[in-house]
């Protein structure tokens, strides 16, 4: 038993000697190979290493290794050590076995894209809240950023209801943050028509019969309000009808209501 254990100790010992002659040798070869010629050390990567692979990844995992070469063989920007700042960059490219490393082979890594800003500010004391209008509604689309506008509501007669049609100031000045146009799916049109409390929106395929109809395309409009504005203007909006009044330098809007309409909406 002693004896197999001795034999086992000198085979490790015997194992571990001829390793370290490979790496001496091995060592010795590169320097037999700049003999006489200036040398440089190179980095060569130890297996294929992927693109977007980070310095960082390559030194945990080892991947690379040191050999000394004739510095006349070697190209400009070969790296020969994987220095720190390398760690957040990446490879811009894969690398194959025993292939060199470069310092151009390595990139910034891709910063995540900028949240997008937004088209406008809200007043620090105020609500930003959309409502999708057409053009006439509009003041013929002339309304624009920054404008004052007055908001009325109409509120449609319901067949079985004796109450007439009513239009009344539901918020007598406001300020437009933003005007935006939606855009037309396809080669079909979008024709707005009024119907019932809300304008809905028909597809309509262009055709020598259809040309001649009107094609209104539908905008989004931001307004700057107040809390209790806003519940006013969301209601208002799921409601009826609105319209917008563009305010001139000395307009003065109230919030009385109008006189009543009879009959439906047209």
């Amino acid at each position: 038993m002693l004896r197999r254990v001795v034999l086992l100790g000198v085979a490790a010992v015997l194992a571990l000697l001829s390793a370290m002659a490979v790496v001496v040798y091995a060592r010795g070869a590169d320097r037999r190979a700049v003999e006489g010629k200036q040398g440089t050390w190179v980095l060569l990567a130890t297996a294929t290493i992927a693109s977007g692979t980070t310095g960082a990844q390559i030194r945990s995992r080892r991947l690379v290794r040191q050999v000394l070469m004739p510095a006349e063989t070697v190209p400009s920007g070969a790296l020969t050590r994987l220095d720190p700042a390398l760690d957040g960059k990446r490879l811009n490219a894969d690398l194959a076995p025993d292939q060199m490393l470069l310092s151009r082979q390595f990139e910034e890594a891709a910063k995540p894209d900028a949240e997008p800003t937004a088209t406008f500010r809200v007043p620090p004391d105020r609500l930003a809240v959309s409502v999708q209008l057409g053009i006439a509604p509009q003041v013929a689309g002339n309304v624009k950023r920054g404008d004052r506008v007055a908001v009325f509501l109409t509120v449609p007669k319901q067949e079985t209801e004796t109450t007439p049609q009513r239009t009344s100031v539901l918020l007598p000045r406001v300020t437009v943050l933003s005007v935006g146009e939606s855009a037309e799916p396809g080669p079909s049109s979008i024709v707005v028509q009024p119907s019932g409390a809300a304008a809905v929106m028909s597809t309509v395929v262009p055709t020598p019969a259809a040309g001649a109809t009107e094609q209104l395309t539908r905008y989004v409009v931001t307004l700057a309000v107040t809390t209790g504005q806003a519940e006013e203007l969301v209601n208002g909006y799921n409601r009826g009808l609105l319209h917008l009044g563009l305010l001139g330098a000395e307009a003065t809007v109230t919030a009385a209501p109008s006189a009543a309409v009879s009959g439906a909406a047209g």
